[in-house]
């Protein structure tokens, strides 16, 4: 079945909930410590390419064939691949809260120093969050592109980047955040 045939809602409900049922199982997993490398890897491949296959069908579904740029095509294919992503990331960091509550000791605060050990459910919220931020800027690039149409100029032209800034600014500022949102669950608890 080719990609363009792919304009029905329900495909992209059957691949978010695809990615959803992957990651709580990956979260599940990693939370109970029954994760290993190649599981964690497999895992993330399976949710990457899920969210690229419902980037696809939803830019196809939101697709406008009359329209000469076309902004709801680009707009369903960076929710399509940036949503399942990002989310995906987010109900890691739940998990991986729950399983720093209960074995504290794989977080270590020295002074303004946080020690963190290895964990795979840290290393698929850091991969999730950074790809999916970073293809969110990189389609509302496209969409700012298809805004802007033909106008020329240098200062219409630098406007595109703006997303891909935002994008990048946020990649490098959710680690800290979430970081001490992880110390002030910590305390809070009185760990």
């Amino acid at each position: 079945m080719a990609i363009e045939t792919w304009d029905s809602p329900y495909i992209v409900i059957w691949l978010c909930l695809g990615v959803l049922a992957t990651v709580l199982t990956f979260g599940t997993r990693g939370y109970s410590d029954k994760l290993n490398g190649l599981e964690a890897i497999g895992y993330s491949v399976i949710i990457g390419a899920l969210a690229i296959l419902n980037g696809a069908a939803l830019g196809q579904t939101m697709y406008d064939k009359t329209a000469k740029y076309d902004i709801w095509g680009s707009l369903g294919t960076m929710l399509g691949l940036s949503g399942p992503l990002i989310v995906s990331g987010l109900i890691l960091i739940v998990f991986y809260r729950n399983r720093v509550v209960k074995h504290p000791d794989e977080v270590t605060v020295k002074g303004e120093d946080l020690e963190i050990n290895k964990s795979y459910l840290l290393g698929g919220i850091t991969s999730f969050m950074t790809y999916g931020l970073l293809a969110a800027g990189i389609g509302a690039m496209y969409i700012v592109m298809a805004l802007v149409g033909d106008r020329e100029g240098l200062l219409i032209a630098s406007t595109v980047l703006i997303p891909l800034i935002v994008a990048i600014w946020l990649i490098t500022q959710y680690r800290k955040w979430m970081f001490k949102y992880i110390v002030w669950v910590l305390r809070r608890k009185g760990l």
